[in-house]
């Protein structure tokens, strides 16, 4: 059974910088990426958790920004690419993510939202601060900024 964490503290300080841009691609797609990673987080998704999964992100601000229709959308068409081959999925979610190294304030909301979306259903379990960790690393972001610390589960 995995460990499941508490909520947590707080978030980080926003930046004047954190700003998502309407109608970027590549953020909304680095978005939808992330999105799914952790909707994938131990390797595939029932029809509940990918249900759960559209909720969360349907009361996602960031979500808000792009569109809730196209970027559940996109969630779908990326989890069906899971769905046929894992490891092709993987490839193209984290090639999405990657494209936001660099480009400070909106990794930095990925990785929040990330999280937000990690810790809607109460817990955040190992497999999710995994994937946070992970997308920490694709951004170049220090996981200590978003109270993650590997082999650690988050902070209360």
């Amino acid at each position: 059974m995995p460990y499941i964490n508490q909520k947590r503290a707080a978030p980080t300080e926003i930046q004047a910088a954190d700003v998502w841009t309407p109608g970027d691609e590549m953020e909304m797609n680095a978005l939808i990426a992330s999105c799914a990673l952790v909707a994938q987080a131990d390797g595939w998704v029932t029809p509940e958790e990918r249900q759960r999964m559209v909720e969360r992100m349907r009361r996602s601000p960031a979500v808000a920004i792009f569109g809730v229709q196209e970027v559940l959308m996109g969630f779908e068409t990326l989890n069906e690419r899971f769905d046929r081959d894992l490891d092709d999925g993987i490839a193209a979610a984290e090639t999405a993510v990657r494209r936001l190294a660099g480009r400070a304030g909106p990794s930095r909301l990925l990785v929040e939202t990330a999280c937000a979306v990690a810790e809607a259903d109460g817990g955040f379990d190992a497999e999710e601060r995994d994937v946070v960790l992970r997308l920490c690393e694709l951004l170049d972001l220090a996981p200590d900024a978003f109270d993650i610390v590997a082999g650690q589960g988050r902070g209360p």
